[in-house]
C-alpha cells in the first residue's frame, strides 16, 4: 500500500471505500504490537490517509478508554464506525484481529502439540518467567497512572481484597467500585468547596488515560489540522429509527452467536463468561485478566497455571491486544472453532457498545462527571491485577533461572525501554539454552 495520503485516498472524499478500510486495518493488524497500535493508528488515520485530525482522533480515544474491553479494539471499532457506520466498524475491527488471531493459531497448535518435547517445554517454561516480570512492570505503569488520588487507592485494595479474599465476581467489583464513585460525584456536585480541597489533597482525580492520550500521539500533535478531514464530511445521524435498527442489527449477531456456541457445552461455558468479562471489566485488556485466569483455571479447570503463563506470553509476541489470550484459551477448549468462540465472545460486547454511543459521543464531546464515576472502578480493576501477578509468580518463579529471568525482563522493559517483542524473542533464545 502506499504511504502518501493523496495517493491513497483523495481527502475530499465523502465515503471511503470498505476494501481501503479493510485494507489499511490489515496493515495496522499487522505491524501494531499491544498499547503501541495506538500510535501505529494514529499515524494511518490522520497522516497517512486523512480519514481523522488529530483532535477527532483523540476524541475517539477519549471512548475508547472509558469503555470496558480493550481500548485498541475500541478505538478500531469507533474509527470504521465513523467512517462507514455498522459495516464500517465491522470491517475495521475484523481485518486489525485478522493478523494475531491466525498467528495465535499457528502458536497454540506448536504449544499443544509438542508441548511435551523437552525443547518445546523449556521455551515456554521460560516465557512464563519472563512473562511475570512483564506483568509486574505492566502493573506499577497502570497503577502509577490510575491509582495517584487516596480515593482511587481505597478502590484498587477494595477491588484486590474482593478477589484475593473473598473470590469475588465482576459485578459486585463493578456495584461498589461504581457505586463509591457516584458518591463521591454527588458529594462533589452538592458541596463544590469540596472539589478544591479534594485537588489540592489528592482525594479524587482523574487517572491520566482516562478521556485522555496515553502514548505519544499527546506529544506528536502540531495543532490544527491543514486539511478537512473525511470523517468531518459524514453527517452524524443521531434518529430513534437508526440506534433501533443498529440495536436489532446487534441483537441478531448476539443470537447467532449464542446459537453456534450451544452447539457444544463447554464453548458455551466459555462464551458466556467472556462475554460477561467483556461487557463489565474496564481499565484495559490487562484487567480483564484476573477474571480469564480464575475461570479457565480455578471454575472450568481448561489450563494449568503454566499453560496460562505460556498463552499470556504468546499474546505479547503477538501483534493486536493481549486479550488475543482469548483464542489460545479457546483452541485448548474446541480447537479452532473454540479459538474462533473465543475471540469474538470476548471482544462483541464492547464493540457493541461502541457502535451505539459513538454517533452521541462524537456529538456531545466528554462528560467529567462520567470520567470520574470510570477513574474510580477502573482503580478497583487495576487493583485486583496484582492478584494475577501473585499467581503468575507462584506458579512461574519456582527456582533461580525463573527468577533471574523475570527479574531481567522487568529491568530491561523498564529502564532500557526496548520494545517487548524483541525482549520476548530475546528472552526464548535464553530459554532455549537455559531451560532443557
Amino acid at each position: 500500500m502506499n504511504d502518501t495520503p493523496h495517493h491513497a485516498i483523495p481527502p475530499a472524499a465523502s465515503e471511503v471505500a470498505l476494501r481501503h478500510i479493510a485494507l489499511t486495518f490489515l496493515y495496522i493488524g499487522c505491524m501494531s504490537f499491544s498499547l503501541a497500535a495506538l500510535e501505529e493508528t494514529r499515524s494511518w488515520m490522520t497522516q497517512k490517509r486523512r480519514w481523522f485530525t488529530d483532535d477527532e482522533y483523540m476524541q475517539g480515544l477519549g471512548l475508547a478508554q472509558v469503555l470496558p474491553g480493550a481500548p485498541t479494539s475500541n478505538l478500531i471499532a469507533y474509527l470504521g464506525f465513523r467512517l462507514r457506520g455498522l459495516p464500517g466498524a465491522a470491517i475495521s475491527t475484523v481485518f486489525f484481529l485478522i493478523p494475531c488471531f491466525f498467528l495465535m493459531l499457528l502458536l497454540s497448535h506448536l504449544y499443544f502439540a509438542y508441548g511435551r518435547m523437552p525443547v518445546v517445554s523449556g521455551l515456554f517454561r521460560g516465557l512464563g518467567a519472563l512473562v511475570t516480570g512483564l506483568v509486574f512492570n505492566t502493573v506499577l505503569n497502570l497503577w502509577k497512572k490510575g491509582v495517584a488520588s487516596a480515593f482511587n487507592w481505597l478502590m484498587a485494595l477494595a477491588g484486590f481484597s474482593m478477589v484475593f479474599f473473598f473470590k469475588t465476581g465482576i459485578i459486585p467489583i463493578l456495584l461498589i467500585t461504581g457505586g463509591a464513585s457516584i458518591i463521591m460525584v454527588m458529594v462533589i456536585r452538592q458541596f463544590p468547596g469540596c472539589s478544591w480541597w479534594m485537588k489540592k489533597l489528592k482525594l479524587f482525580q482523574i487517572p491520566q488515560f482516562i478521556g485522555r492520550v496515553n502514548t505519544r500521539a499527546a506529544m506528536d500533535v502540531n495543532g490544527p489540522a491543514d486539511y478537512v478531514s473525511v470523517c468531518s464530511r459524514i453527517p452524524l445521524s443521531l434518529g430513534w429509527l437508526r440506534l433501533t435498527r443498529q440495536a436489532l442489527w446487534l441483537l441478531l449477531i448476539l443470537g447467532a452467536d449464542m446459537m453456534l456456541i450451544h452447539m457444544q457445552p463447554q464453548v458455551a461455558a466459555m462464551g458466556r463468561s467472556f462475554l460477561r468479562i467483556g461487557a463489565f471489566v474496564f481499565g484495559s485488556g490487562y484487567a480483564m485478566l484476573p477474571f480469564i485466569q480464575n475461570i479457565v483455571i480455578h471454575r472450568f479447570e481448561w489450563l494449568t497455571s503454566q499453560q496460562f503463563a505460556v498463552g499470556l506470553a504468546l499474546s505479547l509476541v503477538t501483534p493486536g491486544p493481549v486479550t488475543i489470550i482469548g483464542a489460545f484459551i479457546g483452541y485448548k477448549v474446541a480447537g479452532v472453532a473454540g479459538a474462533a468462540a473465543g475471540m469474538v465472545n470476548m471482544y462483541f460486547p464492547a464493540w457493541a457498545m461502541t457502535t451505539l454511543v459513538a454517533a452521541p459521543y462524537a456529538k456531545a464531546g466528554q462528560v467529567e462527571p462520567v470520567r470520574r464515576v470510570i477513574s474510580g472502578i477502573v482503580a478497583g480493576f487495576i487493583g485486583t491485577l496484582v492478584v494475577v501477578l501473585i499467581r503468575l509468580s507462584a506458579d512461574t518463579l519456582n527456582d533461580i533461572p525463573a527468577i533471574v529471568m523475570a527479574s531481567s525482563a522487568f529491568i530491561v522493559q523498564r529502564f532500557v525501554r526496548v520494545n517487548t517483542v524483541w525482549i520476548v524473542l530475546g528472552g526464548a533464545v535464553i530459554s532455549l539454552l537455559i531451560f532443557r
